[in-house]
Formats: structure tokens, sequence, C-alpha cells
């Protein structure tokens, strides 16, 4: 197990975004995960799990408490013929790549997706017309509030559009279980040449989280609302919306959690004030954010409570 204290995290996100956390932990193994949430549950210190960063804003203000990144969780074993156990640190280009190798379909569509496979399976990432959940057979997870590891089918777990309905607040998914297909290496990895021209001509290079929004409709790509919004290529700070894709926000140079939060509140009291559509972040936030930063995570008809404004406890998806 690794541990450094005051740790400058935002190396670890593809934003590259983010202040110092009190603690990081970084387990390589099961074992190692369940004994640092036993540990930090007797000492009373609140906790978040960090896998790829692809899909997180992390505060410039930090992030008090713990940090645990899954990184170091990412071994693949061949359990039987179409059968990998994966665990849930493991990076899905690195994996598709390594899956291809072995002669295994099924995860193609991960092959430019920059996070790990249990944020996959949280929030049930596809491409190309794929999911994580068509190829997920079992997941085991760590019930933090029993400490015990268990093990549940896909079939019971209910998957939808970028997500799903695992609890994130009690569970860590420690590994998972894919049924594949066996196919010939070299027509697995011709798919995946096609799968990386396509992305390459519609998705800008440099540091973003991808998709700052879900789809607000089927019929409604995010990106479409935008650029028809005229926001295409506008800036805050360091912070840029791109012009090849108005759904990504770019971190352009230095940019920080403020300038990024500016931009999404624009983007979303727009779409709000002129077509009557919530845009609801699909990238997560992790750490201090102000009382108006967090409204950004919350509709603008649940924003209000006895003539006043909702106040999120503690920080945003930090837990104990």
């Amino acid at each position: 197990m690794h541990l450094i204290e005051s740790a400058n995290i935002s190396q670890l996100t593809t934003l590259r975004i983010g202040g110092v956390a009190d603690k990081l932990f970084a387990p390589k193994e099961k074992q190692e995960l369940i004994r640092i949430i036993k540990q930090l549950k007797t000492e009373n210190i609140p906790w978040a799990v960090l896998g790829g960063g692809s899909n997180s804003l992390i505060s410039s203000n930090g992030v008090r408490g713990a940090v645990i990144s899954t990184a170091s969780l990412n071994w693949v074993e061949r359990v039987s013929g179409d059968l990998v156990l994966i665990g849930s640190g493991a990076k899905m280009p690195k994996l598709a790549g390594q899956l291809a190798q072995m002669s295994l379909s099924g995860c193609e569509f991960m092959e430019g997706i920059p996070g790990t496979v249990g944020g996959a399976i949280i929030m049930n990432a596809g491409a190309h017309g794929q999911w994580t959940s068509g190829i997920l057979d079992k997941v085991t997870f760590l019930d933090t509030f029993t400490g015990d590891e268990i093990i549940i089918h896909s079939s019971e777990l209910e998957f939808g559009y970028r997500s799903s309905t695992i609890d994130t607040k009690r569970y860590i998914v420690m590994e998972a279980l894919f049924k594949l297909n066996e196919d010939k290496t070299e027509y697995i990895t011709e798919r995946m040449k096609q799968y990386s021209r396509q992305r390459n001509m519609s998705q800008p290079k440099g540091f973003s989280s991808g998709c700052i929004f879900r789809n607000p409709l089927p019929n409604i790509p995010a990106g479409k609302l935008i650029d028809e919004m005229g926001f295409k290529g506008q800036a805050f700070g360091g912070a840029e919306i791109s012009n090849i894709h108005a759904n990504f926000i770019m971190n352009a140079h230095g940019a920080s959690s403020e300038d990024i939060c500016h931009l999404i509140n624009k983007i979303q009291t727009k779409a709000w004030t002129t077509r009557g559509i919530w845009l609801e972040p699909e990238v997560c936030g992790m750490g201090q954010f102000s009382e108006e930063q967090k409204l950004l995570w919350i509709h603008p008809n649940n924003r209000i409570i006895n003539n006043s404004v909702i106040s999120i406890e503690k920080e945003i998806l930090i837990k104990k």
C-alpha cells in the first residue's frame, strides 16, 4: 500500500485540474483496500475513490480527508475461454489492446475511453452503440458499510444511459468478470482502428474530461444544443469550450476548477432559460466547492425548499 500525505492530485485526472488531498492511498490488492476503508472509518476520516480521473472535476481548493486511487488494482486474468477477471483500476484503452492480443472481442469500444473499468461499470460507459453492461457478467464490490466483499451478478443491477443503480456511497468496485467472444486478433484490432479514426475526426485533443454534460434527450445531443446556443470557442480563464465538439470543455492553459464551473454554469443557465432544458453534468465533482458551485449538480426545480437554497452537506462525493 502506498500513502502520500498532502498530495497534489491534479495529475491523476485527464483535465489536469485539482488541488491537494490531505491523504492519497493507492492499494495494490483487494485486501489492502478493505484495510484502508476500515482504518478511515475507525479514524472518522472522510474519503473518496478516484479511478482514471476521466470523469472527475477536482476542486482547485483541494480535498479534505482521503482520496483512494484504484489505479494499481489493474489485473487482467483469463478465467476460462471467454471469461476474464479484471481489476477495477484497469484502464480501458490498454485493456482493449490486451484483450485483442488474447483474441477476445467485446471491449473494442473502450479503445478511446480514458477511464478505468470501475468507472465504466458505475457509469455504464459506452461508445459506438455498445455499453459496458453488455459484456458484464459479475461484479465484486466492497460494501463499505459492513466491510464485506460481495459478488453481484449483472442481472441484479440496473443500467441506463451513462448510469447504473450502484450506490457509490456504499459500494466500491474491486473487480469484475467480463463475458467476451473469441475472435481473430487481426479482426479485433482492425475494428479498434476504425473506432479510433472516427473518434479522432470528431473529438478534440488535449486536457478534458470528455463530454461535460449528459445528452438531455435521445434526440437532443448536448453538443449540438451547446453549439446552437453559440458557445463554441468561448473561454473563461484557462478553460475553453472546444471548437471541434461543443460538449468538451478544455483545460486550454492552466485552468482552475472555478473556470470550468463558470462555463458549466453559463451553458446551463442559457439552456434552461431559453430552451427549458436542464443540462446535467456528466463530470462528477470532488473536493471543496462553494455552495453556489455545488448547485451545478442539482436540477433547478430541486434547488428551492421552503424559500431557501439547498445546501449540500460536506464535500461533493466525500463519504464517511
